[in-house]
């Protein structure tokens, strides 16, 4: 059965505002749920993460329209695909991973005439230093549950720190010198080590953050949304630098 697009994003409306008033959610185990969720994680780890293309031509309607806050409407499933085929997946690797943050989920049923046809899908995610909402409209057709429009907005700075209940460890002049130095990520991307008083920081071209050491060889930026882990040899020589971040991990050599 198909409903009108003004009717279901009608009924979507409705149910979002009223969900805290008529309690329409349905619970984490059932099976409505589950497959809704199934299908969350094929889309975002299969599809994006993966930048498994051949996934959304399954998924996806040709008429699949994807709302964004910052970066406007993409209309027709083609355009979607071919917009992170040139953008995030134009190296075939996609570095900005979606995650989902645990237990944000929640689902709605829409019924017609006590006959169900669709649902709506909420749930907060984040991409790199990025937190965001989202919105998956399902439309039961034929059997399939198929998304028909995926809402991503209310998009900010991620400042939850990456390391929980961390508490720093203050060095001295020697203990910092060990980790002094320049590490190589690529031959376009340098960071350098370097002390100023009793503080040490990374330098990226100019771009300078102070790091807080919290043992075995691992800071956090200021911000605690970065670490790094250095790496070190069996004499105890630091050789090279992991730098992980909410999405991606990167290795250094040091260079000196």
């Amino acid at each position: 059965m198909k409903l009108p697009i003004r009717k279901i994003q009608g009924v979507a409306i409705i149910v979002i505002l009223f969900s805290n008033i008529i309690n329409a959610q349905v619970p984490s185990d059932n099976e409505l749920f589950e497959i809704l969720k199934a299908k969350d994680s094929l889309f975002f780890e299969v599809g994006f993460n993966k930048c498994n293309l051949e996934v959304f031509e399954e998924l996806l309607p040709e008429e699949f329209e994807f709302y964004h806050d910052k970066d406007g409407i993409t209309k027709s499933r083609a355009k979607f695909i071919s917009t992170l085929k040139k953008n995030l997946c134009s190296t075939g690797k996609n570095n900005i991973k979606r995650v989902l943050e645990e237990g944000s989920i929640e689902v709605f049923p829409l019924y017609d005439s006590g006959n169900l046809y669709g649902a709506i899908q909420t749930g907060k995610h984040s991409f790199g230093s990025t937190i965001s909402r989202f919105i998956n409209l399902w439309i039961l057709d034929q059997g399939k549950w198929v998304p028909t429009r995926i809402m991503s907005y209310d998009h900010k700075l991620n400042t939850t720190p990456i390391v929980a209940n961390v508490e720093f460890i203050k060095l001295s002049s020697k203990e910092m010198s060990i980790y002094l130095g320049d590490y190589e990520f690529s031959p376009e991307f340098n960071l350098s080590i370097i002390t100023e008083g009793d503080k040490i920081y990374g330098d990226a071209q100019g771009q300078k953050v102070e790091i807080n050491y919290y043992g075995d060889h691992k800071f956090l930026d200021n911000n605690q949304t970065m670490k790094l882990n250095f790496i070190l040899d069996d004499k105890g020589i630091v050789t090279g630098l992991k730098m992980i971040g909410r999405d991606r991990e990167m290795i250094a050599k040091k260079k000196n």
